[in-house]
């Protein structure tokens, strides 16, 4: 379902960004040994995040059961950075879905031999061997298909 969504990168808010500076003040004797020392430093350096970081974020805090008050926590980003990284996550997903769900409902089927012979006289009408460019209603066909294929494109 998200493996649309793997290697997508997501930049960080410039609020988040300072959150994460001043988590990382708030730890003056950290160092690479500090879980969350590395990855705060990487975060704020690079001022983005894939979307595997942010699962791996996720599964931090999820799994944290100590002290928030804790270097390794603060140094995460506490709970702003946990709330922000849900909040992400849930729309990234929900996102996908919903993009999923409407080229499964709504973008047309790929047109193949069967579809054409199903759809017996009408697929001759748009065809340039078959137009009749002197008829009106061919006209008017072709006028509203431009249209309809308009409209559609705006919609996508």
């Amino acid at each position: 379902m998200n493996s649309s969504l793997y290697g997508k990168i997501i930049q960080i808010p410039k609020e988040m960004i300072d959150h994460l500076t001043v988590c990382f003040q708030q730890v003056p004797n950290s160092d690479s040994s500090v879980e969350g020392h590395n990855r705060n430093t990487d975060l704020r350096t690079n001022g983005q995040v894939t979307y595997q970081q942010l699962g791996r974020i996720k599964n931090y805090f999820d799994n944290y059961n100590g002290n928030k008050e804790d270097a390794p926590f603060i140094l995460n980003g506490g709970d702003y950075m946990r709330n922000w990284v849900d909040q992400t996550l849930d729309s990234l997903r929900r996102g996908d879905e919903q993009t999923q769900q409407i080229n499964k409902e709504y973008m047309p089927d790929d047109v193949n031999q069967q579809l054409i012979d199903d759809m017996g006289w009408l697929a001759d009408l748009n065809r340039p061997s078959q137009e009749h460019k002197s008829q009106v209603d061919d006209l008017k066909i072709q006028e509203s298909i431009v249209r309809i294929n308009d409209l559609i494109k705006k919609i996508i």
